[in-house]
């Protein structure tokens, strides 16, 4: 019988795909160091234009200042005083602080710089104004001049004068007592900006334009106020002259109280001592600045 012959079985061969370049598992770039070097780029453009920036800005800071009187030309008799009120600007780019002194006294006089203010800080594009008393010498003749100087100091190149003018060819009138009643003409700015919110002077109304917004020419007025009764808190005090009253606000009526005929003189008064330091007058809570010209007392 024939046999069959059965062929061997050889060992099964499998065959296991290879995916190097497979789609399925594509091999991909890690993308970590390009996104930081990203981010550092962004970083340090940031710091540059951050850093220019402040370079721009420190180029950009700028510094002056403008001085001028609110009333210039004043008499005094020789050997008695007038007030100035000194309007002072920062025109510079950033808050300043400035040094008021006396730069020539060829005046002779004694110049008096309100207590408080010899050095001022003023925001800027603002003003402040400043009281300074004059004091004539009792040997003074004729049209007399000294300066003031008002210099930064943030930067000593910058600096103001003004000068003050006074007239001492004249003699003075009577000087008001208390109980007096009298005719004054006046200017009133508030002391935080110098803004003009009221006045008797035509010169004021002239040639003065930084007025409080309110204030124009429909509220111009130049004849002189009449103010009884000065210094007087009621009728019989303190004064057995007072016949009522005083008229005016506290402050502006004290001052009134010992100033010759022709005398030119300024108070700074205080909220509480003007229109009070609350209310609802537009003055309310405001310090005021006058200054006063004493025209007669009857």
């Amino acid at each position: 019988m024939a046999r069959k012959i059965r062929r061997k079985k050889g060992p099964t061969t499998s065959t296991t795909p290879t995916y190097e370049n497979s789609p399925i598992k594509e091999s991909r770039p890690d993308s970590r160091p390009a996104l930081i070097a990203l981010l550092l780029v962004v970083l340090l453009i940031g710091s540059g234009l951050y850093l220019t920036s402040m370079v721009e800005e420190a180029q950009d800071v700028t510094y002056g200042v403008e001085a001028s009187l609110l009333t210039d030309m004043h008499n005094a008799e020789p050997g008695t005083s007038t007030d100035f009120v000194v309007i002072i600007k920062n025109t510079g780019s950033i808050t300043d602080t400035f040094q008021i002194s006396v730069n020539d006294n060829s005046g002779g006089f004694t110049i008096n710089i309100e207590e408080g203010y010899e050095t001022v800080t003023i925001n800027k594009d603002d003003r402040m104004p400043v009281i300074v008393n004059v004091q004539t010498s009792a040997a003074s003749s004729g049209i007399l001049n000294s300066n003031l100087v008002i210099n930064s100091k943030s930067n000593t190149a910058t600096s103001s004068l003004v000068t003050l003018t006074v007239n001492t060819d004249v003699t003075f009138g009577n000087e008001t007592k208390v109980g007096n009643s009298v005719e004054v003409h006046y200017a009133g700015i508030l002391a935080n900006n110098a803004k003009l919110f009221d006045s008797s002077m035509k010169d004021i109304w002239d040639n003065y334009m930084h007025r409080k917004d309110d204030v124009n020419e429909a509220n111009r007025h130049t004849d002189t106020l009449a103010a009884d009764n000065i210094g007087c808190d009621g009728e019989g005090y303190p004064s057995e002259d007072c016949k009522g009253s005083r008229g005016m606000i506290k402050g502006f009526d004290d001052k009134m109280v010992g100033m010759y005929e022709g005398q030119h003189l300024a108070v700074r008064i205080p909220a509480k001592d003007a229109y009070g330091e609350t209310g609802t007058h537009d003055l309310a809570g405001r310090d005021l600045i006058f200054e006063i010209e004493m025209v007669s007392i009857s």
